[in-house]
């Protein structure tokens, strides 16, 4: 995603695709660290989304092999961050910057559409002792 076609305003969920022969729970692990510079041991692992959200683009994509795309599944998985703040380091190119937000901020950072509602079902599911 270009990061220069949001406002600095917006944020996302860290997340991304899954590499050949990768699982989906050693992707997650892998994206974290690319985008945040989070190691596995820093993440206690709560719990994952049971179905992901199914999103369908309205132009079909392609990726760097010239696969065709139609849409994406979406997952959510939920960790409790242990580390220590300064081992966060965003990596340029992929974040422009992170901040801890409590999910009753997220409407006032999240940009898609259904995004602030996907996003609090999928929290709800993971963490029901939360909202």
């Amino acid at each position: 995603m270009n990061l220069e076609s949001f406002k600095e305003c917006f944020f996302a969920i860290p997340g991304g695709g899954i590499e050949d022969r990768e699982s989906l729970e050693d992707a997650v692990y892998r994206e974290i660290k690319e985008e945040l510079s989070i190691e596995k041991k820093s993440l206690l692992l709560i719990g994952k989304s049971d179905l992901p959200i199914i999103i369908k683009f309205k132009t079909i994509k392609f990726n760097d092999d010239d696969k065709e795309y139609d849409g994406m599944e979406r997952y959510f998985f939920g960790f409790k961050f242990i580390g220590d703040e300064n081992q966060i380091k965003v990596r340029m190119g992929e974040v422009r910057t992170y901040k801890w937000v409590p999910s009753v901020q997220l409407k006032d950072y999240l940009l898609f559409d259904n995004q602030l509602q996907e996003t609090l079902e999928k929290i709800e599911e993971i963490f029901p002792d939360v909202l």
